[in-house]
């Protein structure tokens, strides 16, 4: 099953501004869409509408997903995203994903 999944971020003035993402399934441990380079409001998007996404991670040469992605609401009626670490995943946010 494929997730979407953010692995690159492009910051601006301390909040994700863009994301590198595609869709990734895990079974396979692979990309099953090309990833492409977009607005921060696409990912609200998208988990406003109920799907899931993911971060994703390269430790030791193989890819892992890392912690759900969610909105954040910020003053002004600016929305975006964070990483939200649950029991079980590894501890990464999106601060040490790579720059875009």
């Amino acid at each position: 099953m494929s997730t979407l999944a953010i692995d690159g971020v492009r910051w601006t003035n301390d909040r994700v501004s863009n994301v590198r993402w595609g869709s990734f399934d895990a079974g396979i441990n692979d990309w099953t869409t090309p990833t492409t380079i977009v607005d921060v409001a696409q990912v609200v998007e998208a988990i406003k509408s109920g799907k899931e996404v993911r971060t994703l991670f390269t430790l030791g040469g193989r890819t892992f997903l890392g912690p759900k992605v969610t909105a954040l609401p910020y003053t002004a009626g600016h929305i975006g995203i964070e990483a939200r670490v649950q029991d079980g995943q590894i501890e990464k946010s999106l601060e040490d994903l790579p720059p875009v």
